[in-house]
C-alpha cells in the first residue's frame, strides 16, 4: 500500500504545468479623430416678405403662379387704376391753375417794382402785391406736390416683388377690396442661401471659447469647423454650411446660445420651418490624433471602462480608460493608452489580471479603410465660434449700414501702442479714472 501511494505521488509531481491561455491580441494605432457634435436646428429663409398694397383699391388682376419663383420687381398685383388716375387729373389741373394765378401775381409784382418808385402806388399796396406773389409760390410747390402724391399712388396700384424668391399662396381674389390695413396679400421667401438656427448649450460655449483662447496663448492655429446638415435618410445634405452669427447672451429658459449657419440651397431641399439635424465637426490639427481601440475589447466594471493590456513578458495588466468618441466599430482614447501597446482582442473571458497569456496576432483588422479628412476650406466670418473679422461684403449681405468698426478699433489700438491713449474731452466724467487692467485690456 505505501508503494503504491508513494508511486501516485511521483506522478502528480511529475505532471506538466498549464500553459497561459490563448488570446487575441492588436497592436494600438493612432489616426485622426474629428470630435462630431449634433444639434437639433430649424430653417429659416434669409428674407421673407410680407406683400402688402400701399393703396386702398379694388384687386384688378393677379399675375404670379402660386408657389412659383418670381423674381424681383416682377409684376404681382394690379389694383384698379382708375380712381387713381383721376385723381392725379385733377392735381394736374390743380397746379395748372396754381402756376396761371403764380403769372398774373408775379406781373403784378414786377409793375408794382416799378410803380412804387415812382410813387403811383403806395407801400401797404406794393407790400399785398408782394404777398399775393409769394402765396401764389407756395400754391404752385403745394400742387406740385400733391401731383406727385397722385402719381405716386397711381404707380403703387402696381404691386411688384420686391426681392427673388419663392412666392407663397394668394389670400385675396380677384375684386377684393385692400388695403394698407390689410392682411398681407401673399408672401415671398428667398430660398437660396437658407438660414438654420440652432441652440448651442452654454458649457459647450464656454469650452469653444477655452479652447480658442489656449490654442491662442500658445500660438497654435485656430480649429476649422465643418457644419453639415444630416438628412431624414441619415445622408450628408451636400452642401456644408458656414457659421454666420452668435448670439450675444445665453438664454436664462434654456441655458443655450442661438447660432445661425448659412447654406447653399439651389434645388430648394431645405425649406423654411423644417427641423433638422446639424452636424458640426472639430478639426484640430494634430490635436485630433488619438488612439483607437476596438469596442470589443472595452470592458466595464464598477470603476469605469477598461482593457487588458499585454507587456512585453505577455503578462496581461488591468487598465482603466478615459474614452472619446465612437468612430464605426472603433473608440477613441482621451487618456490611458498609447499607439504601439499591446491589448487584447478576443479571448477575454481567459485573462485573469496579471497572469501571463499566450498571445496570438488578431485576423481581424479594425483599422483597415480608415480615412484622414481633411478641413474645410471656407471659415466662418464671426468670433468665437467664427474665425476672423466680419468681411464688408458680409456686413453688406446681413443688411448692417455703416463701417464696421474695424477702422475705429484700429485708431484706437494705434492709440495705445504709441503712448497717447484714446483722446478723452475735458468734460468726459472718466477722464480721471485710474486705469483697469483686465478691462481696459478687453
Amino acid at each position: 500500500m505505501l508503494l503504491f501511494v508513494g508511486g501516485c505521488a511521483d506522478k502528480k509531481q511529475e505532471a506538466p504545468a498549464s500553459k497561459p491561455p490563448p488570446v487575441e491580441v492588436l497592436a494600438v494605432r493612432a489616426h485622426q479623430v474629428v470630435p462630431r457634435y449634433e444639434y437639433v436646428g430649424r430653417v429659416e429663409s434669409t428674407d421673407e416678405v410680407q406683400v402688402r398694397s400701399r393703396v386702398e383699391g379694388y384687386i384688378d388682376s393677379r399675375n404670379f403662379v402660386e408657389g412659383q419663383l418670381v423674381r424681383q420687381g416682377e409684376l404681382l398685383y394690379v389694383i384698379d387704376p382708375k380712381p387713381f388716375v383721376a385723381t392725379l387729373e385733377n392735381q394736374r389741373a390743380n397746379l395748372a391753375q396754381a402756376r396761371s394765378a403764380l403769372t398774373i401775381a408775379e406781373r403784378n409784382y414786377r409793375r408794382g417794382l416799378e410803380l412804387v418808385s415812382t410813387g403811383a402806388i403806395s407801400q401797404v399796396q406794393m407790400d399785398e402785391l408782394t404777398g399775393t406773389f409769394e402765396s401764389a409760390q407756395s400754391q404752385v410747390e403745394a400742387m406740385e406736390a400733391n401731383v406727385e402724391s397722385a402719381q405716386l399712388n397711381l404707380n403703387f396700384t402696381e404691386i411688384r416683388a420686391s426681392l427673388t424668391g419663392i412666392i407663397g399662396r394668394n389670400r385675396f381674389t380677384n375684386g377684393s377690396l385692400v388695403g394698407p390695413s390689410s392682411e398681407p396679400l401673399t408672401s415671398i421667401v428667398r430660398m437660396d442661401p437658407i438660414f438654420v438656427n440652432f441652440e448651442v448649450p452654454e458649457n459647450r460655449l464656454f469650452a469653444v471659447q477655452e479652447e480658442a483662447e489656449r490654442r491662442r496663448q500658445s500660438g497654435q492655429a485656430p480649429v476649422h469647423r465643418e457644419v453639415r446638415i444630416k438628412q431624414p435618410n441619415d445622408e450628408l445634405y451636400p452642401y456644408p454650411g458656414l457659421i454666420v452669427f452668435v448670439d450675444n447672451q445665453i438664454d436664462p429658459a434654456t441655458g443655450s446660445a442661438l447660432v445661425r449657419a448659412r447654406f447653399p440651397n439651389p434645388e430648394r431641399l431645405l425649406v423654411q420651418g423644417q427641423f433638422v439635424r446639424v452636424e458640426i465637426s472639430v478639426f484640430s490639427g494634430k490635436d485630433a490624433i488619438k488612439p483607437l481601440i476596438p469596442q470589443a475589447s472595452v470592458q466595464e466594471d464598477m470603476q469605469g471602462r477598461f482593457v487588458y493590456v499585454i507587456d512585453d513578458k505577455n503578462i496581461a495588466h488591468k487598465r482603466y480608460l478615459e474614452l472619446g468618441q465612437r468612430e464605426g466599430e472603433l473608440w477613441a482614447v482621451k487618456d490611458g493608452l498609447k499607439a504601439g501597446e499591446r491589448l487584447v482582442v478576443n479571448g477575454l473571458q481567459r485573462v485573469t489580471a496579471g497572469k501571463p497569456v499566450t498571445p496570438q496576432n488578431s485576423a481581424l483588422d479594425p483599422y483597415k479603410g480608415l480615412k484622414t479628412l481633411k478641413p474645410p476650406q471656407q471659415t466662418s466670418p464671426v468670433e468665437q465660434l467664427r474665425e476672423g473679422e466680419v468681411t464688408p461684403e458680409e456686413r453688406a449681405e446681413s443688411g448692417a449700414a455703416g463701417t464696421d468698426g474695424a477702422t475705429e478699433l484700429r485708431e484706437i489700438d494705434s492709440g495705445m501702442e504709441g503712448g497717447r491713449g484714446p483722446s478723452r474731452d475735458s468734460t468726459d466724467p472718466n477722464r480721471d479714472r485710474e486705469p483697469d487692467a483686465y478691462f481696459d485690456g478687453k
